[in-house]
């Protein structure tokens, strides 16, 4: 049983428990080194005619952000949080204006624009772009024309769509900057004959191509293309806040008694992940990463069967030692572990509280707007009221900008006279003191 760079080998009568620690990869390590992270984006992958910009080391990075987040019993849910704190009452159009030096929103409808808004299900399109955006801290929408020349219409942008951030990559600018395309495909089994090209759609001269794309994020700093999430400094505690639970039912299950853990360096794995892509090329296969996953499965289960039981008694288990790029040795180590379990127990217990606070610190969201308990309490009535307050103040106009940049682009190209733009409406929230009796929530349910 494994899950990502952790896992437990269970017999009948024991277990062993394994981690693969160090390494450049984000599959081993939730924190690259700065050298190596800068490497992402300083040298493109080609594949058939084009060459990209690699999205991590081996351009898997929205994949493996997607299998350390979905391991984790929280930051699914402190997403779903995020994403229904920025939608409030969801999506409509407002002007902005300055009243007695103030800058303020008014609401309003205006039918036309409201219309074309219905024709592609905007509401759709702004919810998956939520849903990359606190995942990534950026999305992707095409941009496609009317068929304007054909029926003497105005020229204008028809729809926007939405397009998942693990499918697309930018193409490598061959003056370090201007990126002039956007590669559309399977990136997690890349086909030639399945990737498409999309020009980058130019502001400026809106009506170039019939279809275009936009990338929309959040700058990272010092990061040229993609950038990273906000909570990627805390992918060490998503990944100890996942392995815990795993490691307490591998405990009871073997009646507390796994005698050995066994770590790997991922530099090792690396290797292996090259010897294993050397061997596709020269077979004339695909490079698949579950081809990795498998050989790790069957390795450790290997070195486990030497360690248990009288039968394996002599028999024996080598590996090499490796050198990084650090000049840091690195080498298999296996650990015999100290029956303790009380002890073990309750330290695993406070490490995972301990994981849960720094991965919502790490995500951005306040305690008492994740519904998790500290210190053994929920947050009062009054604290969550002021903790949403402040994120409303603070968090949601920047995600909100981006989010909605490919909607409020279309119609400032097709309405620019309208001065008109989508955002998300929030009711203000009231306590329930400054509420009537008979409107206060208590009586009304």
């Amino acid at each position: 049983m494994r899950s990502g760079n952790f896992g437990i080998i269970q017999f009948s009568d024991c277990a062993y428990s394994f981690e693969i620690s160090g390494g450049y990869s984000l599959a081993t390590q939730g924190v690259l080194p700065l050298a190596v992270r800068q490497g992402w984006e300083q040298q493109p992958f080609t594949i058939g005619s084009f060459k990209i910009i690699p999205h991590g080391k081996s351009n898997q990075l929205p994949y493996e952000l997607r299998d350390i987040l979905e391991e984790n019993n929280l930051t699914e849910g402190v997403f779903k949080r995020q994403r229904g704190l920025l939608w409030g009452q969801g999506p409509a159009l407002y002007q902005e204006e300055f009243v007695n030096g103030e800058k303020q929103r008014t609401w309003v409808t205006d039918p036309e624009v409201e219309q074309w808004l219905r024709s592609f299900d905007y509401q759709e399109q702004l919810r998956r772009a939520i849903v990359d955006y606190y995942h990534t801290e950026g999305h992707y929408a095409l941009l496609f024309l009317n068929r304007a020349s054909r029926i003497s219409a105005k020229t204008r942008i028809e729809r926007v769509e939405h397009v998942g951030y693990h499918k697309a990559r930018l193409e490598w600018p061959e003056d370090l900057v201007n990126i002039k395309r956007i590669i559309t495909g399977d990136w997690y089994n890349p086909n030639i004959l399945g990737l498409t090209a999309y020009p980058v759609f130019n502001a400026l001269r809106p009506f170039d191509s019939p279809v275009s794309m936009m990338f929309c994020n959040m700058y990272s700093f010092a990061h040229d293309f993609y950038g990273l999430p906000a909570y990627y400094g805390a992918l060490n505690w998503i990944r100890k806040g996942s392995a815990i639970p795993k490691i307490l039912e591998a405990l009871s299950k073997n009646s507390l008694n796994i005698k050995w853990h066994i770590k790997s360096p991922a530099s090792y794995w690396d290797a292996k992940r090259t010897l294993l892509m050397e061997k596709c090329s020269n077979e004339n296969t695909a490079y698949k990463e579950e081809m990795l996953e498998d050989l790790k499965d069957e390795i450790f289960k290997q070195l486990a069967e030497v360690l248990s039981g009288e039968v394996n008694v002599g028999k024996f288990f080598t590996s090499e030692k490796l050198i990084n790029d650090l000049g840091q040795m690195e080498e298999w180590s296996i650990e015999p572990i100290d029956q303790k379990v009380k002890e073990f127990v309750e330290s695993q217990v406070l490490i995972a509280k301990q994981a849960d606070s720094a991965i919502t610190s790490g995500m951005g969201l306040h305690p008492s707007l994740s519904n998790i308990m500290v210190d053994g309490k929920l947050a009062s009535g009054s604290e969550q009221l002021y903790a949403l307050k402040l994120y409303l103040a603070t968090e949601v106009d920047i995600p909100e900008s981006i989010i909605c940049r490919p909607i409020n682009t279309a119609i400032a190209v097709n309405w620019p006279e309208k001065n008109l733009n989508i955002g998300f409406y929030h009711q203000v929230v009231k306590t329930e003191d400054s509420v009537t009796s008979q409107n206060r929530v208590k009586n009304a349910i």
